[in-house]
């Protein structure tokens, strides 16, 4: 019987295999990347808050933001709605 040369197949497995890790990679780092980018995108009702608090004023400040995050909350709360989820659950 006659033997063909088979040397070159451990290099194409191994070309394949590293354009198979590199596909998967790129993949993951476009996943990752648009993860960071939509994250740092959204804004929210704080923005208008001091990020430190250094006077009264400041306090002052950061107290009206979250007197209106809350008044907000409770705006688009409905409680008849989670007190059925809850007898539900129970």
């Amino acid at each position: 019987m006659k033997r063909l040369n088979q040397t070159g197949s451990h290099l194409i497995a191994g070309l394949l295999l590293v354009a198979v890790v590199g596909v998967i990679g790129f993949a993951g780092y476009k996943v990752v990347q648009s993860q960071k980018t939509s994250t740092t995108g959204t804004t929210t009702a704080s923005t208008t808050a001091p990020k430190a608090i250094k006077s009264k004023a400041d306090l002052s400040q950061a107290n009206k933001a979250l007197d209106a995050s809350a008044t907000q909350l409770n705006s688009t709360l409905n409680d008849s709605a989670f007190n059925a989820d809850l007898t539900s659950m129970l």
